[in-house]
């Protein structure tokens, strides 16, 4: 049965808002993006300050949070494209509310470890995959291709306003509060986003029958993936500026924090400012991409901002942890943008048979290199310095953008839109 987004014709941007179940997805993601942002500098504070943790641990427990990208996607997508998609979100929201309440629990009774906030990241972060490939395949049903831009637009540029208030919340909460209990309002997000899934009224889309074979199971959207001659390039591009993002978010907190001297709270605030730049690249995709061709944007964003991530290192105490937020700000705005376009593409090219495979095979391959990232930037923050590091990185993420640079794409408009 189709969903109740996808039975009405197309109409202006605007009639999203009387779309009811497609707001309470949004509304739900967008708390739960918002308590998940909180956590994003709470979990680094609470190991730096309160437990001590070296710059070595700090980037083991980023890498904790993250290795799920590399574990868990594959099997995530064979998952999601044989059960209900909706109540699968319900469960991973459960799980992911406990798992955030139980790191306050265990510093109330004087027993938090590092050991622990690992264990509670690699929860945080397996759940996190199950339910993001899910909700990208979900959408879809709600929304009719037509309206696909407009829809994840939305919810790339509310993740990004999350992304500027969750840390300026979390910075402002562990002044008023132990830096642990901030991450109740993790928790409190994961079950409001819950019942927001719970309340919608379109029935899932009756699935189709599963493929024989495990391997197909597990590898029919990574050869989907690979055999498409575009996807595979936009794959490599967001590959390579994640594994160099993340060696920038491993060590960018850790950098405000013992080299400029900032205050938890401050680095909150930088954090945030830092992220209003994918807000501004969430509210102009659609706009741009219609003046300019969603191909031709893809590779321009990147490359004509992208490099001003590079002002991260050049910051100083005092004002000049402004140039850190500038540097983020450059960097978020791309991947913003950049991102809109191409989930988008991908949801319109893949079979809806194999789009829950395909979305876990991209993100797979391109969330699966955080955690490299992530280590490698700690133990090179010990090893050589930070602002060495954060210049590497800078430079790597921006020039990540080659691969779809130099390919076809360079030459055309509009994404091509045929599944071959």
């Amino acid at each position: 049965m189709a969903a109740s987004g996808s039975a009405t014709p197309p109409e202006t941007a605007v009639s999203l808002w009387r779309d009811r179940d497609f707001m309470l997805l949004w509304a739900g993601q967008t708390i739960s993006d918002l308590g998940s942002a909180t956590t994003v500098l709470v979990l680094p504070l609470i190991a730096v300050t309160a437990l001590d943790a070296s710059t070595t641990e700090v980037g083991l427990l980023a890498a904790a949070a993250t290795v799920a990208w590399f574990l868990v996607p594959l099997p995530a997508g064979a998952v999601v494209d044989r059960v209900a998609k909706r109540r699968l979100m319900v469960v991973c929201d459960v799980v992911r509310c406990a798992v955030a309440a139980g790191v306050p629990v265990a510093a109330a009774f004087g027993g938090l470890r590092v050991g622990h906030l690992v264990a509670a990241g690699l929860l945080l972060g397996a759940f996190s995959v199950l339910f993001e490939v899910s909700w990208q395949s979900y959408v879809p049903e709600l929304l009719p291709p037509d309206r696909l831009t407009d829809g994840n637009s939305r919810i790339a540029t509310t993740n990004a306003v999350a992304a500027v208030l969750g840390p300026s919340l979390a910075g402002l909460a562990v002044l008023l509060v132990p830096a642990a209990d901030v991450l109740l309002l993790d928790a409190a997000s994961f079950a409001v986003s819950a019942a927001t899934l719970l309340a919608i009224r379109a029935r899932d889309r009756r699935r189709p029958p599963p493929p024989r074979g495990v391997r197909e199971q597990l590898l029919g959207g990574l050869r989907f993936t690979w055999r498409h001659p575009v996807l595979r390039r936009v794959v490599a591009c967001s590959a390579t500026a994640n594994f160099f993002d993340a060696i920038t978010t491993t060590v960018v907190v850790v950098f405000l924090v013992r080299e400029l001297g900032a205050s938890g709270a401050t680095a909150g605030v930088v954090l945030g400012v830092g992220g209003a730049g994918g807000v501004v690249g969430g509210l102009l995709a659609r706009p741009l991409a219609a003046r300019l061709g969603g191909a031709r944007l893809l590779w321009l964003g990147k490359l004509s901002v992208g490099g001003l991530t590079a002002l991260i290192p050049l910051a100083s105490a005092g004002p000049g942890v402004l140039l850190v937020s500038a540097g983020l700000f450059a960097n978020s705005f791309c991947v913003v943008l950049y991102n809109v376009l191409q989930i988008t593409y991908r949801q319109s090219v893949c079979p809806p048979e194999l789009r829950g495979r395909m979305n876990a095979a991209v993100r797979w391959a391109i969330r699966g290199v955080i955690p490299v990232g992530s280590l490698l930037g700690g133990v090179l923050g010990d090893a050589v310095g930070l602002r060495p590091v954060l210049l590497v990185s800078a430079l790597g993420a921006w020039l990540a953008v080659g691969w779809v640079f130099f390919s076809p794409l360079r030459g055309m408009r509009e994404l091509p839109a045929d599944r071959t």
